[in-house]
């Protein structure tokens, strides 16, 4: 693995998330390579500095002792290479006691950062308040924002970790942790200040407000628009691989495990990649990927296309199965069961598959454009096909499907399964699932930036569908 793989594995140990195989290989390399015993320390001191700087305290001193503690020992190791079993500083180390060395320091950094968090959203956890706030009300009895659309599969786990399947719009919420479920989940939340946030599709955002608004979006699609904020108290969004600090403007995320990339619709977005301590403002039409070691430098806004393909033999899809490229077949997006929060009884075969705006410019769907869609089937079944579209400035703006009342046109497939089908977008209708907003969302996909499609069957068992590639085809593109 190069330097970004290993800072991808250090980021996953120091969030808590890494696999075992991770860990091993991890204990293995800092065992042998001084580089990477320091980029560990470097990683491991943005981490906790990071979930200092989000409370705006100091941390609370049995922490702050562990920490140091993990750190010197840490240090100790780097700075004195050694064989499976020496003596460093009066200590007797070997792999295992490294291995264990690593895990209790990924449990400090995690719960300490965590332990942050919570005690925003709820005090009573057990962490002091500091006297500055002792009089006010306790945070998990007092909302500081409510929902105020939601659609898709959603899991919301709030007050003191409370796990909450049936969200719905006009809740008041005094902070927590919402995840999209599916690709065709979307969710908005409005601050008591009057700034919204929404994530879509599979996302992860847990947020809180103690005087000043503080988010982690984990993974995922995210747009805000953010009034004002107080002189001093900039909205904090974390994302894996950076901090964005947010005084007032309109903008969009996409986070991944190893890089982020901002686009800023209005005013101006200060990022810092957490890799290397590096700061750049983003203004207005311009973007800017923080990954491992890439170039920090804002980028203008490109130009918007309006025609697309997938790229599955690359990189996998974004929910759904990923089936590798064979002999006998193309790369692949294959369903998996979804059974929605609010129907227990139905199972759907649902797939999807994103439409970055990382990887190149916004694709924006025409009244006069096609989707041409190649994939398989086990058995005959009816194909339902979707997409979602936001604004230019990210915000979400409504998902469509084929007109319900007309029969889909889907080929009859080969021997082996296979089809090829043609959807034309002026035969697209709002889908049933956003019709209580159509007053608010757009009525037409027409013109709107494209963030994803997707797929399902709705059969009694599995249907086998899978897609093997999608194509936008603009009236103006010559299909190849």
């Amino acid at each position: 693995m190069n330097r970004h793989d290993w800072e991808s594995v250090i980021g996953r140990h120091l969030d808590g998330i890494a696999s075992a195989e991770e860990m091993a290989a991890l204990s293995e390399k800092l065992e042998s390579d001084a580089d990477t015993r320091l980029l560990y320390l470097r990683l491991a001191g943005i981490h906790a500095t990071l979930a200092t700087r989000e409370l705006d305290e100091p941390a609370s001193g049995e922490a702050e002792d562990q920490l140091l503690d993990l750190v010197e020992q840490l240090e100790s190791f780097t700075k004195h290479p050694r064989s499976r079993r020496t003596v460093v500083d009066g200590q007797r180390w070997s792999k295992p006691t490294f291995l264990w060395l690593l895990a209790a320091s990924a449990v400090v950094f995690v719960a300490f950062s965590a332990g942050l968090i919570y005690q925003l959203a709820s005090p009573d956890s057990g962490i002091a308040e500091s006297n500055k706030i002792a009089t006010q009300p306790r945070v998990s009895d007092a909302s500081i924002a409510r929902i105020t659309g939601l659609s898709g599969s959603l899991i919301w786990n709030g007050d003191r970790g409370q796990i909450d399947r049936d969200v719905k719009v006009g809740k008041e919420l005094a902070g927590g942790t919402i995840e999209g479920m599916a690709p065709d989940s979307w969710f908005e939340l409005q601050f008591n200040d009057g700034s919204t946030v929404m994530i879509s599709g599979t996302s992860m955002l847990t947020f809180a407000d103690l005087g000043q608004k503080t988010l982690r979006l984990r993974e995922g699609v995210f747009s805000a628009n953010v009034v004002p904020q107080p002189e001093g108290k900039p909205m904090l969004i974390r994302t894996p691989s950076a901090l964005l600090e947010v005084m007032g403007t309109r903008f969009d995320v996409e986070a991944r495990l190893a890089s982020t990339m901002l686009n800023v619709t209005e005013g101006t977005v200060r990022m810092r990649r957490l890799s290397d301590g590096r700061e750049v403002d983003v203004t207005a039409k311009h973007r800017v990927i923080a990954d491992g070691d890439g170039d920090l430098a804002p980028q203008r806004l490109p130009e918007a296309v309006n025609h697309w393909k997938s790229q599955l033999h690359l990189r996998p899809g974004g929910y759904g199965k990923w089936l590798p490229a064979s002999e006998r077949r193309a790369a692949a997006q294959k369903a998996i069961p979804l059974i929605p929060p609010d129907n227990p009884n139905v199972t759907l075969y649902l797939l999807g598959i994103p439409v970055s705006r990382s990887d190149g410019p916004p694709v924006v769907v025409r009244s006069d454009s096609r989707f041409v869609v190649r994939g398989r089937l086990d058995k005959p079944a009816k194909v339902y096909f979707g997409i979602a579209v936001s604004g230019v400035n990210g915000e979400f703006a409504g998902k469509f499907r084929l007109d319900l009342e007309s029969e889909q046109p889907i080929s009859k497939p080969d021997t082996d399964g296979n089809f090829e089908v043609a959807y034309r977008l002026s035969n697209f209708t709002l889908d049933p699932c956003v019709r209580d907003r159509e007053q608010e969302l757009a009525v037409r996909p027409d013109d709107l930036v494209l963030t994803c499609v997707w797929a399902f069957t709705h059969t009694h068992s599995p249907s086998g569908l899978e897609i093997s590639g999608v194509e936008l085809i603009s009236p103006n593109k010559v299909e190849r």
